[in-house]
Parts: C-alpha cells; structure tokens; sequence
C-alpha cells in the first residue's frame, strides 16, 4: 500500500512537470522567463559602478591651486571633466541640461585664503535625480578638494619647523581607513541584481502555480484528458505531487543561477552548495505552498496572471532591500511578513555574496520553514473544502439527473 501510494506520488509529479513543460503559457514562464529574464536583468548593470559621470568646474579663482585642483579631479575614476566654466550659469544651464550631472565652484580667493591659514571652501553640486551618479561624482570632487587642501596645509606647517611625519600627524591625527566587505567594487549589480533574481524565481513560480490551477482536483486541461488516476488522486498525493514537481524544477533553476549566471556576470559566490540547497527547499516550500492557496481563488487561468504579474514593484519595496524595512509604514511591514523573499533575500545575499553558515541565517530559514507551514495549512484546509464542495455538486448533478429520468 504504502510503496502504491509513492508510486502515485511521483506519477502525478511527473505528469504536473510533463503538463507545465507542454502548457505554453507555462513553459513562457518557468523555462524561458526564468532563463531571459536571468541574462537581461543583470546586462546593464555589467559594468557594476557608475564610473566616468560626465562632469564640470566652475573656475573663480584662475590659481595654482585652483588648477591643482582640476587635475586631481580629473584624475579620479568616479567622473569626467569634461569642461571648465568661469561663469556658473552655464555650469547650471549643463546640469539642467543633463549634459553634466554635478560640478564644482572653485571660489574667487581660495587660494590667498589658504596661504593666510583661512578656512576656504569649495561648493559641490550634484544632479539628486541620479542617486548613484549623485554619490560618485559628489565623492571624487570632496576626495580631489581635501587632497589638494591637505597638501597645502601639511607644506604650511613644515615650513613652521616640523618634519614631514609630524606635519602629517598634526594634520590628520586619527587618519580613517574604509574597507568595503564583500562587496570590494562596491557594485550597483552584486547588490541589486542578486536581490531581483529571488523575487524573479517567486513570481514566476507564483505565476506558474496559479495558472496550473494549485492543488485542484480534476482540472480540465487538455493534457490532463488521459490522466484521470493522477488527477483524481487522493488530496495529499494530488497536493505534495504536484508541489515536488515545481520545488525541483525552481532547485534546477537556482542552481543555474549560482553556477552559470554569477559566473558569467562575476557576483561572488561563496555559498556552500549544501546550505544553498536547503535554502531552495524552503525558500521555494514556502512559495509553492503560498500559491497553491491563492491559486484555489481564482477561477480562471488568467487571473494568476494578472495578479501575481502587477506585484512585483510591491514585493521589491516590501522586501526591504531597496529601502530599510524598519523605516517603512507598519501596514506594509506587516503585509511584507507574509511574503517569502522578505526572509529569503537577505538570506541568499548573505549565503552568496558574504559565505555565511547555517547559524548566521538560521533566522530567516527559521521564518521561511514557518511561512512554508502556514501556507501548507490554509493551502490543505481550502482544498478540502473545495474536495468536499466538488463532491456534494457532484452527488447534486447525479440526483438531479435521476430525478428527471423518473419524470420521463
């Protein structure tokens, strides 16, 4: 009995990933979506920072320094100079115009100021419409002023009887080192693209549940014509089957992910292949088991796609890695809760990129088995119901049409 009931287990998982496989709206998703949407996505962001912004300097001064000045900024990786203004109109008019996206005022007097030992300030202006460009070009004008403005001041106290070590020190006595962890390029796609790639596996598995039906008994798709046992199969056979099929096809799908598409693009990967693995289990548990209940709502096979097609805007924001979860409004963190990449991305980010262990994200697993769980409840008690429901208009239909053959 028991060894039957296996059989049946993996007969229906078979037929569910043969039905998906031959469903071309399904195949649209869970082989060509996940595979595009793989290469596309992480493309533009190759090049992972945000260097050479075209950028500007307004000149007042006409010094030394001032010159000094431009070729230190010039000289950074960050930007460009691609022009040097002595009017500051025509630097404004080039922001607005997007031709530069900040530039740097060099004020009339720096440089009389800095020999007399005056503070003197330089103005930095940044276009705030382009947050990366912003951070960039806003960093190598500050690094190129106080380069420049340290030398100055380091020079004007070794002329005052102090050697160079001292003058240094005087200078800067608790001198900052930054060390940017695992992440050494400070890349916009190591940072971003590994956290789309985990919402990109949940909607279309999401997608491709809701559209297969979910856990429904009986579906009437052409591909399921012949397969009565399988679709007529006992719930928890007909429910695990068909969740087997999709949680091993996604397991294939994240480990391309690990092994050709952080290859090709060069995102780190650090994460050991047994934890990755355990990460998929419940990671993708958690989301089949999320679709098969919602998928029992709908009534119609475009419907998932509708729904689970306009959310993922929602589910990037919810998700707290574009903006800090804590500073979100309470609705949205409470909605977020329920949703599984708000627990699996900082996971995989910290299995991949960092090379964490299973106790530094046992938290989130922890979370991701429980959603699994929940999910696997309401998933069961509504399918059920719908069992129970099928089976009483069934019996209904049945009765009717004795009745009405006794009427004859």
């Amino acid at each position: 009995m028991m060894f039957r009931m296996i059989d049946l287990l993996f007969k229906v998982t078979l037929t569910e990933w043969k039905a998906f496989a031959k469903d071309p709206a399904v195949m649209l998703i869970v082989f060509f979506g996940v595979v595009f949407y793989a290469f596309y996505y992480p493309y533009p962001y190759k090049n992972q920072v945000a260097n050479k912004a075209p950028a500007a300097i307004v000149d007042l001064d006409h010094s030394a320094m001032s010159h000094q000045i431009i070729r230190a900024a010039s000289a950074m990786q960050e930007d460009t100079i691609v022009a040097v203004y002595e009017n500051e109109l025509e630097a404004q008019q080039a922001l607005a115009d997007e031709k530069i996206y900040g530039y740097m005022k060099i004020p009339q007097g720096l440089e009389a100021d800095l020999r007399k030992g005056q503070n003197a300030s330089v103005g930095i202006y940044c276009h705030g419409g382009f947050i990366l460009l912003y951070g960039n070009v806003a960093t190598a004008f500050t690094t190129a002023a106080m380069s420049v403005g340290a030398t100055t001041q380091v020079k004007r106290i070794v002329m005052q009887g102090h050697s160079l070590s001292e003058a240094m020190a005087i200078r800067d006595p608790i001198p900052t080192r930054f060390f940017r962890m695992f992440n050494a390029s400070g890349g916009y796609g190591i940072y971003a693209v590994s956290a789309v790639l985990m919402i990109i596996l949940q909607q279309t598995l999401l997608v491709a549940v809701g559209v297969m039906g979910g856990p429904r008994k009986n579906r009437h798709f052409k591909v399921f014509k012949d397969n009565d046992e399988t679709e007529g199969a006992p719930l928890l056979i007909r429910y695990f089957g068909r969740s087997l099929a999709y949680i091993l096809h996604y397991l294939v799908a994240l480990f391309f992910f690990k092994f050709v598409i952080y290859h090709v693009f060069g995102f780190p990967d650090r994460g050991n292949i047994g934890l990755v693995l355990l990460f998929g289990l419940l990671f993708f548990g958690a989301v089949v088991n999320m679709g098969m209940w919602i998928a029992q709502f709908f009534r119609h096979r475009e419907t998932a796609l509708l729904v689970f097609a306009s959310v993922p805007i929602f589910v990037v924001f919810a998700s707290g890695f574009s903006w800090p979860s804590g500073n979100m409004p309470r609705a949205i963190q409470m909605i977020a809760a329920f949703i599984p990449s708000t627990y699996a991305i900082p996971a995989w980010l910290s299995i991949q990129n960092i090379g964490a262990n299973f106790q530094e994200v046992s938290h989130n697993l922890i979370w991701l088995f429980e959603l699994s769980v929940f999910y696997l409840f309401l998933g069961l008690i509504h399918a059920k119901r719908e069992d129970l429901l099928g089976r009483v208009i069934w019996r209904a239909k049945k009765l009717r049409h004795r009745w009405r053959r006794r009427e004859l």
